[in-house]
């Protein structure tokens, strides 16, 4: 097997900061960001034009198979500080120094400060400050507007976590606009960090109280990797992106679900003994809204159509069984007439040679949309034995039509087995049907956040293993940016031939195995020498990224899952360039690693996203409205009548507030004040956006 050269994260950096090299950047410095057992999270690559003094500033990360740009998503906790292990290995009683940007935190500790940032003026929220509860901080913020916003929301989160907090004050250090540590230390060689001066309580705000978050932030997605899809599927979602405007992954998704169902009846993955589906299950979680119908409704297109051919065939199939039955149920009878005649002698003979009732046609169904485990198992065992689950109703899927725990947990059963290897077990409800072997299940739920909340807190759903199976998406809306365009997708090239080509996949004839109309028995596609060591590669990344304190260690049933769901991507993307592929090669190999793993980076940056309760979204809701409408002053009267109608119920109001009021978004006004000409006996402040 020949090695796969790896390179060194500072030669990885030139070769991603090469376009702005050559525009006259030069490279400043390569600040690693390590987690707490002191492996490498990520790197900021750093670059300044000599000229302009313009600065050029990138994430780098790791994917498994190469670096590439972009930070890898928060964990469920959020983002490492930099020099975590150091700040962790300092004596807890030094107060620790907090600037804007990696260069300061530097600089501070090389004057003998334990020192850290999460990074740019807008990295706060998505950063794991947990790490400093309890001890004493002191912000240094750049001189300027967006350097007092990052201390402000720094500062919220540290008195959220015991911390004692200092500020120092800038703007009595005579330094320019933008002026930062490194530019004081520069300016104050040998300076006295210990005597600078500091803002008089800067935790003391107009209205009194700093708030904390009403539920865990999310940290935002990385953008979907859209050019990995390759030559046939990149172009189609590029066009549903650019004409219906939905969410990347949204378009992403639907396309690689679509095209899994056109492949997976096709071929396995082979590798060391093991064979592996080229089932893909997606979730991906939208607000409704984000036209994920008229997403699906163009991935889909190809697979619709070929259900229609199908359902006209079977009406004439249906004839003709009718007429062969007739034909079977008349030579039976003239069989029986005839051994009555003799007394029953040679019926069984005659019968045998008869043969079985010819077998009714198969169900032409390649979609469902809501099912049960039962009504599943009875579609694959009269119809077709590949399908795709797809709709955009997640809810009947995760306990939909008031399912009980026992039902969901049976369709989840149900389900993960049809991924595993193809089979049902314990069929009970077909007429002594035990097993069905040879199946293929190709699945993507739309999903409302409301609904996606609730099933990544399921007990059920995560204990059989079900959305550990799931490729999860949840992209930002762009809802509110799409400005109408004049164009049709019905003459669109890109979705022509993707959905020629998908067409072609669906019409290949079914491997069967030997004497069966149903059990499905695909060829075996192999990894070249070169893709295999990609592969392993991707493999060993992640399961080092599984120890505790790793990137991948909070999404273990994600990550044990994704070497393999790059093995299906590879798969269905092979047969997607050539029907007739041995091999999977080492660039179609490394394009699936890279989509497997912004999955498992969204699942890492979704876990722990538990159901939010009523109260807080009826708090949110809210707290939205008083930002919006510019209400610093609130009474219960206004509310009632004016609020968003969520809160327009005494009761519900009163829980909304009390969420505000315990996360500090609300501080009561003791016996009431006169607004709107009254004397208004229920009034709250409300803090302002942002805190």
């Amino acid at each position: 097997m020949s090695a796969v050269p790896v390179e060194t994260p500072k030669d990885a950096a030139r070769r991603l900061a090469d376009a702005a090299i050559r525009d006259g950047f030069r490279p400043a410095a390569l600040h690693e960001y390590r987690n707490a057992d002191g492996t490498p999270a990520y790197w900021r690559i750093r670059c300044k034009h000599p000229g302009s003094g313009e600065k050029w500033i990138r994430p780098m990360r790791w994917n498994g198979t190469g670096y590439v740009l972009g930070e890898p998503p928060a964990p469920a906790t959020g983002r490492a500080l930099y020099r975590l292990p150091e700040l962790l290995a300092a004596d807890p009683s030094a107060p620790v120094w907090i600037v804007e940007g990696e260069a300061c935190a530097d600089a501070l500790a090389k004057a003998g400060k334990v020192a850290t940032t999460s990074g740019s003026a807008s990295s706060a929220d998505a950063a794991d400050w947990s790490p400093l509860r309890g001890r004493s901080a002191i912000l240094w913020p750049d001189h300027d507007e967006a350097g007092t916003k990052y201390a402000d929301a720094v500062e919220t989160r540290l008195r959220a976590l015991g911390c004692a907090v200092e500020r120092v004050d800038v703007a009595a250090l005579g330094l320019p606009e933008h002026g930062d540590v490194v530019d004081w230390l520069a300016a104050n060689p040998g300076g006295n960090l210990d005597t600078l001066p500091m803002v008089h309580d800067p935790a003391v705000r107009v209205d009194g109280f700093a708030p904390e978050p009403l539920r865990r932030p999310v940290p935002p997605p990385e953008p979907y990797p859209i050019a990995e899809l390759g030559p046939i599927l990149q172009p189609a979602a590029e066009s549903l992106r650019r004409v219906i405007q939905a969410p990347d992954a949204v378009c992403g998704a639907s396309v690689l679900a679509a095209a899994s169902l056109a492949a997976q009846a096709l071929a396995n993955v082979e590798i060391d003994g093991r064979e592996i589906p080229l089932s893909l299950w997606m979730l991906t979680i939208a607000e409704s809204g984000e036209r994920k119908s008229a997403v699906d409704a163009e991935a889909m297109r190809a697979a619709r159509d070929y259900e229609k051919e199908l359902a006209k065939g079977y009406e004439l199939d249906l004839r003709t069984h009718a007429a062969d039955v007739a034909e079977w149920e008349a030579r039976c009878a003239d069989a029986r007439k005839q051994a009555g005649k003799s007394k029953g002698v040679g019926l069984a003979d005659a019968l045998k040679a008869i043969g079985p009732a010819p077998p009714a046609p198969l169900i032409p169904r390649l979609i469902v949309g809501d099912f049960t485990a039962e009504g599943l198992a009875k579609l694959l065992a009269g119809g077709w034995p590949s399908v795709g689950a797809f709709t955009d109703e997640a809810a009947l899927v995760f306990g939909g039509h008031g399912m009980s725990k026992e039902a969901v947990a049976r369709t989840a059963g149900t389900l993960c087995k049809l991924w595993d290897n193809g089979t049902l077990d314990r069929v009970r409800s077909l007429d002594g049907a035990t097993k069905l072997y040879g199946r293929r299940l190709a699945l993507h739920l739309l999903a409302q956040p409301v609904i996606a909340e609730r099933a990544l807190s399921d007990d059920v759903l995560a204990g059989q293993g079900f959305l550990a199976r799931c490729l999860l998406a949840w992209p930002e809306s762009t809802a509110g940016t799409r400005a109408y365009r004049p164009e049709s997708l019905r003459d669109d090239a890109a979705l022509a031939r993707m959905a020629y080509r998908l067409g072609e996949l669906h019409r290949q004839p079914l491997p069967l195995a030997e004497g069966e109309r149903q059990e499905l028995r695909p060829r075996a596609l192999h990894l070249d020498a070169t893709a295999k060591a990609v592969w392993v590669q991707l493999h060993d990344a992640v399961e080092a990224g599984m120890r505790p304190g790793g990137q991948f260690a909070t999404v273990k049933p994600w990550a044990s899952k994704t070497p393999e769901q790059a093995l299906r991507i590879a798969g269905v993307l092979t047969l997607l360039e050539s029907t007739a592929a041995q091999e999977i090669d080492a660039g179609t190999m490394a394009r699936a690693a890279e989509l497997a793993l912004w999955h498992l980076h969204e699942a890492v940056r979704l876990a722990g996203t538990a159901e939010v309760s009523p109260e807080v979204r009826d708090a949110e809701a809210l707290l939205k409205w008083c930002h919006e409408t510019g209400r610093t002053l609130l009474y219960s009267t206004d509310a009632l009548h004016k609020g968003p109608a969520r809160i327009r119920e005494r009761e519900t109001f009163a829980r909304a507030m009390g969420e505000l009021e315990r996360a500090g978004w609300a501080e009561a006004v003791e016996g009431g004040m006169e607004l709107d000409g009254r004397h208004r006996r229920n009034v709250w402040r409300i803090a302002p956006e942002g805190g």
